[in-house]
Parts: C-alpha cells; sequence; structure tokens
C-alpha cells in the first residue's frame, strides 16, 4: 500500500466502552479539533514552520480532509462499530492517510479491522498504552470494551502478537497476563524500560517487529502518558513517559504507518486543555512528518 497524500481526520465521539476508566472520551474529537486551531493558524501559504527541525515543511501537496464525525448508535455498539469500519474504509479507499480522533480506547477495533480488510498482507500494530488492552471477555466489560480492542485485533487473521509493539506499558494487572504474555510473544517496551532507552533503540526494535509487515496501525492511547503531562484521560497511571519521549520516538514511525488514532482524551478531566493541546499536537506532528 502506498502512503497517502491525503490526510483524513475523523471523530469517533464514543466512550460506550469506557466499562471501568471514566467516560468523557466522546467529547474530545470536537476538543483536538478546537485545539488544532492554534496551530493551523500558523499555516500561511500552505507553508508552516517546524521550529524544532528548524524545516520549512510545504503542505500544497497534501490535501486535508475533515471526514466529520462517526455516526454514533447510542445503544449499539455493534452497529456504531459498522459505521466506524465503513468510514475508514471510504478513507482508506479515497487514498487518504485515516486519522481517527476517540473516543476511548474501544474505538481502535473498527479502524484496525478497516485497515486490515483493505490490506492484502500481514498488519502491524503499534500501541503506545499505559494498558495492554488484551482482556477477552468479562460479565462487567464483555467483549468490545476499552480494555479489549487487542484481543479483538489479535482475531484478524492477518494479524500475528510477534507483529504487535506495546509502548510505555506499566503498573500492575491481571495475575492471567504473566502466562498470556509468555506465551503470545507480544513485543513490549514497558514505561520503565523506555525511560532507559533512547529514543533511536526504541524506534529500531518497534520497526524490526513489524520489519515483515504490510501495513501499519498506530494506536496511542493519551495514558501513556505520565498523570502529570495528560490529566484529562480515562484513567490515571503513575510512572508514565513524558511527551518529549513519546514525541521524539513516534518523529521516528510516522513515516512507517498507513493509520493512526488518538484514544481516552477525556476533556471532562483535563486541566486549562492540557491534554487536549497534546492531542493536537500529535495530529499536527502525524500530518507534517509523513
Amino acid at each position: 500500500m502506498d502512503m497517502s497524500k491525503n490526510f483524513g481526520i475523523l471523530g469517533f465521539p464514543w466512550d460506550g466502552g469506557a466499562s471501568l476508566g471514566r467516560p468523557g472520551a466522546r467529547y474530545a474529537p470536537n476538543a483536538i479539533r478546537e485545539s488544532a486551531k492554534w496551530l493551523q493558524n500558523r499555516i500561511t501559504d500552505n507553508q508552516i514552520y517546524d521550529v524544532e527541525n528548524r524545516k520549512l515543511i510545504d503542505l500544497k501537496d497534501l490535501q486535508i480532509i475533515d471526514y466529520g464525525d462517526i455516526d454514533i448508535v447510542a445503544y449499539s455498539t455493534d452497529l456504531t462499530f459498522q459505521n466506524a469500519e465503513a468510514k475508514v474504509s471510504k478513507i482508506l479507499e479515497d487514498g487518504s492517510f485515516p486519522f481517527i480522533l476517540g473516543g476511548d480506547h474501544s474505538i481502535s477495533y473498527p479502524g484496525i479491522k478497516a485497515l486490515h480488510d483493505h490490506s492484502k498482507g500481514k498488519v502491524g500494530i503499534i500501541q503506545f498504552d499505559a494498558h495492554l488492552d488484551l482482556v477477552d471477555d468479562s460479565p462487567i466489560q464483555g467483549r468490545f470494551s476499552q480494555s479489549s480492542q487487542m484481543r479483538r485485533a489479535l482475531e484478524l487473521p492477518h494479524i500475528s502478537p510477534e507483529n504487535i509493539v506495546q509502548i510505555g506499558v506499566r503498573s500492575y494487572n491481571y495475575p492471567w497476563y504473566a502466562e498470556y504474555l509468555e506465551n503470545q510473544g507480544i513485543v513490549q517496551m514497558t514505561a520503565r524500560e523506555v525511560h532507559h532507552m533512547k529514543a533511536k533503540e526504541v524506534i529500531e526494535k518497534t520497526l524490526e517487529a513489524c520489519k515483515d509487515v504490510d501495513v501499519i496501525y498506530l494506536t496511542f492511547d493519551i495514558d501513556v502518558l505520565d498523570p502529570a503531562f495528560a490529566p484529562g484521560s480515562g484513567a490515571n497511571e503513575p510512572g508514565g513517559l513524558t511527551p518529549v519521549q513519546c514525541f521524539e520516538i513516534l518523529d521516528g514511525l510516522y513515516e512507517h504507518i498507513h493509520a493512526m488514532d488518538i484514544a481516552e482524551v477525556n476533556p471532562l478531566y483535563d486541566h486549562q486543555d492540557i491534554t487536549v493541546s497534546i492531542g493536537a499536537k500529535l495530529l499536527f506532528d502525524c500530518l507534517t512528518k509523513r
């Protein structure tokens, strides 16, 4: 699949999968769009200057298309996800790069499935996250919650655990994970490990795991960041990454990916739009560095 020259923004205002985490991520797509105007204002004559990379970026060949929001069916996860998958598929068919603004982390599965079904080869997944999101099913959360999208992705025929990279995972989790992870072969770099690694090392290890895939989906759960930097998230897990770490690692990955989402930005728990502004920065970083 060729890298698209069009950049498609899609809102997914859904937090019906926030069964354990805090709801409120449905308000993130519009909040991130509004925050992005602060950066959009700097575009002049289809150019913008990247201060940190000392680079003038010409956007004249890049068409930025806002595809609006997913049609939400509040009473049905199935119908909402069907609508989402169809919309992401249309963006791919249009030759655009899908950049999805969630939404709780359950929103990743329709995007992953759309990319999976649109491509003919193997699919890799890069997941920035505090959590593992590999829960199969539970009486409280069901099968399509914010804790299950990676488990559902592994059920797709062209996705293998050795092509999944989880970056920034940390804290504590259910005891069954010990045996499950040992048997699966998912590539993990915990937050503590990333703190002791250079960005280049993280990038190289990530791309090594995805070297044999045809397309890559990147999902960025905002809670990969330490709560000190991102208070507006679905859950607080101390010991996370810094924005600078994530920005630098992502800079080395953008040119290799074919779809991306941001999940779990929660304006209801944010402070002075700190977290929302990070989402807007990620949006601009992706569209200028691909």
